[in-house]
């Protein structure tokens, strides 16, 4: 009896921090201030990282992306002219960050437990968050700005660079429209979370916990996704840096203690 006792209580444990976790994924995922970064931070805190629960998330992230660009990816489903240029952006900005993470997957993962990398990181994301305060309206998606959001993603595969930040500031950069820059990169986010899912499919597992972190972390999801259209539409993109040079010295505070 006092085995099993022992053994609910670790279970209530692991689920407990993998709901925060989960609501930590779902509200920092499509927020510019790196998910990655937070769950690298919190949970070098609580214990040893967890990749393949940090996977689990983003693929939980995801379905919250299919249902708020549910209009969009139905579009891309009639597959005419319209939709197959639209598929062809999407392949062309996606490989470059699927060779990097399939080369550099270890290197990244180690990258995970350095509270020092995650302060440049972070600090990183915020002056390119800042920049976009000076961006222009100048253009529309073309081959020349799905490269050069593919290359801007790459940086995103490591902790503390948010990738919605990136990419949408890449956009941005570009002379893109403020929704068009968020819908694309939230469309990217899907090729993207499925191949990392797949590196980790190796490592996984399966837990009630698991499965109720996944679910608040979709409705979370949903509602950041919502609230940062919000934001964007206004022109307050920018002010994420704020948030984010306070995580930069939230790391470098931990690393130095």
């Amino acid at each position: 009896m006092q085995e099993y006792i022992r053994n609910v209580a670790l279970l209530g444990d692991e689920m407990i921090e993998e709901v925060l976790l989960a609501i930590l994924q779902g509200v920092t995922e499509f927020l510019p201030v790196s998910s990655s970064g937070h769950l690298a931070i919190v949970s070098n805190i609580m214990s040893e990282p967890n990749i393949f629960l940090f996977t689990a998330l983003h693929l939980a992230t995801l379905f919250a992306v299919v249902i708020f660009t549910r209009k969009e990816i139905a579009s891309l489903l009639k597959f005419d002219k319209k939709a197959n240029k639209l598929w062809g952006y999407l392949i062309i900005t996606t490989i470059p960050a699927v060779v990097a993470g399939f080369f550099f997957q270890s290197t990244i993962e180690k990258l995970f437990s350095s509270f020092a990398f995650l302060a440049g990181a972070f600090f990183f994301t915020g002056i390119i968050l800042l920049l976009t305060k000076f961006s222009k309206e100048s253009s529309t998606l073309n081959i020349k700005n799905a490269i050069g959001i593919g290359i801007a993603q790459i940086l995103a595969l490591l902790p503390g660079v948010s990738r919605s930040g990136t990419t949408i500031s890449a956009g941005l950069f570009l002379g893109l429209k403020r929704e068009e820059a968020a819908k694309f990169s939230f469309l990217l986010a899907i090729p993207l979370i499925l191949g990392a899912f797949g590196l980790e499919l190796e490592n996984a597992y399966f837990s009630w916990s698991l499965i109720i972190a996944c679910i608040v972390c979709v409705i979370t999801g949903l509602i950041s996704l919502n609230i940062l259209m919000k934001i964007i539409n206004k022109g307050k993109f920018w002010l994420f840096s704020i948030y984010c040079f306070a995580m930069s010295i939230l790391s470098l505070i931990l690393y130095l203690i």
